[in-house]
C-alpha cells in the first residue's frame, strides 16, 4: 500500500527513508514516496487517486504550504485539527470504515505538537510539569505545540509574535475551545502573548525554550531572539533540522544550554503516524524510534 508525503519544494525531506525503515522492521507492506505539488490543484489530484483507490493507500504527511487546504479537504477530523484548523496527516478511511459516508474519505489528524512533546520528554529528558515554556511563532506548528503543552500542566507559556495583537486573537479562541473541551480539574495556563523587542525578561526565567518559526532554513538567518539572553539551565529546541547548526542552536550552546534541532521531532512525528494509519487498518505496533532515528541521522 501507498503512503507519502504532500507538499512543495520536499526533495530535501527524510521521511521516505524514516518511514520505510519503519515498515521494513514491522513487516508492513507499505512504501512510503514523495508527492511533490507544485500548486492545489496537483495536492487534490493526488487525494482523488487515493480515494478512487483507497484499497492502494494508507494516507499521507501534509507539510509546507498545505496544511490548512489538508484540514479543508478532509470530511473526517481529529480533536487537534478541530481546534487549529491545520493538518499533517490525513488517513485514506475505506468506505466500510468511514464514520459518515458510504463511500471511501480523508480523515484529518496533527502530530506537530505531540511529536515535539514526546520528543522533549522522551528524547531529551524535559520534565514540562510545573515548566516556564517561550514558545517563539504563532503558525500551524506553533499552535499544536501550544495546544499540546496546555495539556501537560506547565506553569506558564509566553508566545512571542511578531504581531501579538494578532496572535492573541487566535491564541485567545484556541484557549477558549480547549476550556470548553476540559473536563473538570486543573485550569489551563492562560498563555501571555508578547513581541519580541519585550522577550528579555521571559527568556531569562525560561526552562524550554522553543521556536517554532522556519528562521534558521537559510544558513545566512540570524537567530530569531538575542541568544546571549539565554541561561545554561533553559533546554533549547529549534525545530529546524537539516540545516547545519542554526544561529540560534550555536548562540545557545555558546551559552551553556542543551539545545536541540528538529529532527526528534520529525522523528517522533512518523512513529506517531506509522501508529495512527496502523490503527486505521485495525492493527496495533510500536513505531521502532530508535531505528528510525538512527536512519534520520545517517540519512544526512
Amino acid at each position: 500500500m501507498n503512503a507519502g508525503l504532500l507538499g512543495y519544494p520536499i526533495g530535501h525531506s527524510l521521511s521516505p527513508v524514516i518511514h520505510n525503515a519503519a515498515y521494513q522492521a514491522l513487516g508492513l507492506d507499505w512504501q512510503y514516496e514523495l508527492y511533490p505539488c507544485a500548486d492545489r490543484a496537483a495536492f487534490e489530484a493526488v487525494l482523488s487517486e487515493a480515494l478512487a483507490n483507497p484499497e492502494d493507500y494508507v494516507g499521507f504527511n501534509v507539510t509546507t504550504p498545505y496544511k490548512a487546504l489538508a484540514f479543508e479537504v478532509a470530511s473526517e477530523h481529529a480533536s487537534t485539527t478541530q481546534l487549529i484548523h491545520n493538518a499533517n496527516v490525513l488517513s485514506v478511511v475505506r468506505p466500510a470504515e468511514a464514520i459518515a459516508s458510504a463511500s471511501a474519505c480523508i480523515r484529518s489528524a496533527n502530530t506537530d505538537g505531540q511529536g515535539l512533546v514526546a520528543f522533549l520528554e522522551r528524547g531529551a529528558g524535559v520534565t514540562l510539569l510545573g515548566s516556564k515554556v517561550v514558545l517563539c511563532g504563532t503558525g500551524a506548528v506553533a499552535l499544536s505545540t501550544l495546544a499540546t503543552l496546555l495539556g501537560r500542566q506547565v506553569a506558564s507559556i509566553t508566545v512571542v509574535s511578531r504581531n501579538a495583537l494578532q496572535a492573541q486573537v487566535r491564541i485567545g479562541a484556541l484557549c477558549g475551545q480547549l476550556a470548553a473541551t476540559q473536563e473538570q480539574g486543573a485550569p489551563l495556563p492562560e498563555p501571555v502573548v508578547i513581541d519580541y523587542q519585550d522577550i528579555a525578561p521571559s527568556l531569562t526565567n525560561a526552562d524550554v525554550l522553543i521556536d517554532a518559526t522556519t528562521v534558521g532554513m537559510d544558513t545566512a538567518d540570524e537567530a530569531v531572539l538575542p541568544t546571549h539572553l539565554i541561561r545554561p539551565h533553559t533546554i533549547v529546541c529549534d525545530l529546524v533540522y537539516g540545516h547545519g547548526e542554526t544561529a540560534l542552536l550555536k548562540g545557545a550552546r555558546q551559552q551553556g544550554a542543551q539545545a536541540y534541532d528538529g529532527l526528534g521531532m520529525l522523528v517522533e512525528q512518523a512513529a506517531l503516524t506509522i501508529e495512527l494509519w496502523a490503527q486505521e487498518q485495525g492493527l496495533i505496533v510500536e513505531a521502532p524510534r530508535e531505528l528510525m532515528l538512527a536512519t534520520a541521522r545517517a540519512g544526512f
